[in-house]
């Protein structure tokens, strides 16, 4: 009786620090301002149909891509997108706000992982980079790819990196290679369901000590076109046996536009599920060396209020 009342109180406490996360991003005033440019003079009370609003909204009004990938997007809107409006100016304020627009870095300085989310053209050398600037020291980093097919035109934007990568796992594999110096010791490649479940190990010397890195191919599910952010995350904890480390903290690092919505999937799939600490840090688009629109700021914001609907479900369900 007295293991499973207090494998029940731990489940409790991963409740609680996942509506903490929760809380804070709902209670942002930049959500607020953000709506009100779009007809939404006041927001529910409650944070469930706050949330639903906010939703309502963004569907409305911030979908710019339509399903289709971002990369395949133009962004251009004609009021939204005119340097110096008011709009313009309301939304960077807003996003700001929400984490979405300067350089953040993480509280813990010395987590068990650094997590480098994966992405395209330059974005897994870029991450790669930020993380070892803001982060002290780590026990392992490890890059969340898949098996997502990269383009020519994304190829030759990673040349300098990756110039033979066919997957987005090849990039994270060019940005350890090119950045930690890292060597390979062991790779496993496994096909299941038509996509390839893979990881490949490596080592590296940082602040005098050999560290390991790992590079994760996460098979995509059935139905679906690649892996998601929550698909990286599952695979992770089970690579990392975070079943059994009740006290692993993490701090994963994205571009920082997409900070927010690819926050809460490490929220609901570690410390919802098994206590883990998540910090997301992202860098900024000046740190790319490129410019960011509204339209895209917007868009981002409509992916983190849909990853924090589907957090407070699976709250409510646990």
């Amino acid at each position: 009786m007295t293991e499973q009342f207090d494998r029940k109180e731990a489940q409790l406490s991963h409740e609680a620090l996942a509506q903490q996360e929760l809380d804070a991003f709902v209670s942002n005033p930049g959500l607020a301002e953000m709506a009100g440019l779009f007809g939404v003079e006041e927001l529910p009370e409650d944070q469930t149909e706050k949330l639903l609003a906010l939703q309502k909204v963004a569907a409305e009004h911030w979908d710019f891509r339509k399903g289709a990938e971002r990369q395949a997007v133009d962004w251009n809107d004609e009021l939204l997108d005119q340097e110096g409006s008011e709009q313009w100016n309301t939304i960077f304020e807003a996003a700001d706000k929400l984490g979405l627009v300067q350089d953040t870095d993480p509280q813990n300085k010395k987590p068990n992982s650094l997590l480098i989310l994966g992405g395209a053209n330059k974005a897994p050398l870029d991450r790669l980079r930020y993380g070892l600037e803001y982060v002290e020291d780590f026990d392992q980093v490890a890059y969340l790819g898949s098996t997502r097919p990269v383009s020519d035109a994304e190829r030759e934007k990673a040349a300098d990196y990756a110039p033979d990568a066919q997957t987005e796992f090849d990039l994270g594999c060019g940005a350890f290679e090119t950045l930690l110096g890292a060597t390979m010791v062991d790779e496993i490649s496994e096909e299941r369901n038509g996509d390839i479940w893979g990881m490949r190990l490596y080592e590296f010397e940082r602040n005098g000590e050999t560290k390991q890195g790992f590079v994760l191919s996460t098979p995509q599910q059935i139905g679906e076109r690649r892996a998601t952010t929550y698909d990286n995350y599952k695979f992770f904890a089970d690579r990392a046996e975070l079943a059994d480390d009740p006290d692993h903290a993490v701090v994963s690092v994205t571009t920082g536009f997409y900070s927010q919505g690819q926050h809460f999937p490490g929220v609901q799939e570690l410390t919802l599920k098994y206590g883990t600490t998540v910090e997301t840090i992202g860098h900024s688009a000046e740190y790319s060396g490129v410019k960011r629109k509204p339209s895209q700021l917007l868009q981002e914001t409509k992916s983190a209020i849909d990853a924090a609907v589907r957090l407070q479900q699976a709250i409510e369900a646990n």
